[in-house]
């Protein structure tokens, strides 16, 4: 049975961006049980698709942080996607997009092989990519510098992950070697952390003891893939954004802010300024 999606947005408008790459909600019927969290980390996360772009998107994301792995993924989504599987049990018909722009990643790295499996989610029920990276050592460099966060003394260190520059925060009063993403191999939890160009920023807004399961989701229209793989097809996504769903099968109408259908091939050479979190990717 084919899907008609129905998107109401302004046409050439930052809101119609937001939703034409909104990540989809999912049920979480399907999980596996790779570990227990010990301490459960909540950041707030600030990001924008492009340097360039005025405003930021905000994301709270949690990182659980067990003996075995560390997961790192949105509350938004995980709420959007909690709600969608209360409507499929009570039988509904419609299901509860999710309201925001989180960040569609949510990745579990194991800490014995160094390895991140990555899912991330695509836009208009046109999937989820799964791929695997590995996890490089970082090389730090310490400063002198100092500040609080959360209430913890922290230090600066600053050091190069996949050809961004990063400035991080970390506490020694908190002596996990882990972060946000990928980010870690400093002597203490980092509580803040951010590219040169401050397109990503990370901070802790949260840090508690836990015993809840590390979960890892079988969602459905998951695709296996390498990196690179991923890497150009969410290139895709932002480059022709109406091309990418329509070809996925995926139907758009689209509607002014007046009410007004317009012609797809008005705005079908659309593009959304994106540079990835990873320029180089390992």
């Amino acid at each position: 049975m084919k899907h008609f999606w129905v998107i109401f947005f302004a046409l050439i408008s930052l809101p119609a961006h937001a939703q034409i790459t909104n990540p989809f909600t999912q049920e979480l019927h399907k999980s596996t049980t790779l570990d227990t969290a010990r301490y459960k980390v909540a950041y707030q996360l600030r990001y924008k698709r492009h340097p360039a772009d005025k405003d930021y998107i905000s994301d709270v994301r949690h990182v659980y942080i067990g003996k075995r792995h560390v997961k790192d993924f949105s509350d938004l989504l995980f709420h959007y996607d909690s709600i969608c599987t209360e409507e499929a049990k009570r039988g509904s018909m419609t299901r509860s997009n999710c309201h925001g722009e989180p960040w569609p990643i949510e990745l579990i790295v194991n800490h014995a092989d160094r390895k991140a499996d990555i899912k991330y989610r695509m836009p208009i029920q046109t999937g989820v990519l799964c791929f695997q990276q590995d996890v490089p050592p970082f090389h730090w460099t310490f400063t002198e510098e100092t500040d609080t966060i959360l209430g913890y003394p922290c230090t600066r260190a600053i050091g190069s992950f996949a050809g961004r520059d990063y400035t991080a925060w970390f506490s020694t009063d908190i002596p996990l070697p882990f972060g946000p993403y990928k980010f870690g191999g400093l002597p203490g939890l980092i509580l803040k952390i951010q590219d040169s160009e401050v397109q990503f920023v990370w901070e802790a807004i949260g840090f508690q003891k836990s015993n809840a399961p590390i979960l890892k989701y079988h969602y459905r229209g998951e695709k296996k893939c390498t990196a690179d793989e991923a890497g150009k097809i969410i290139a895709r996504i932002f480059k022709s954004p109406f091309a990418f769903i329509t070809a996925g099968g995926g139907k758009i109408r689209v509607i002014d802010k007046y009410g007004t259908d317009q012609k797809s091939t008005e705005i079908e050479n659309q593009t959304i300024p994106y540079k990835p979190l990873e320029i180089v990717l390992r």
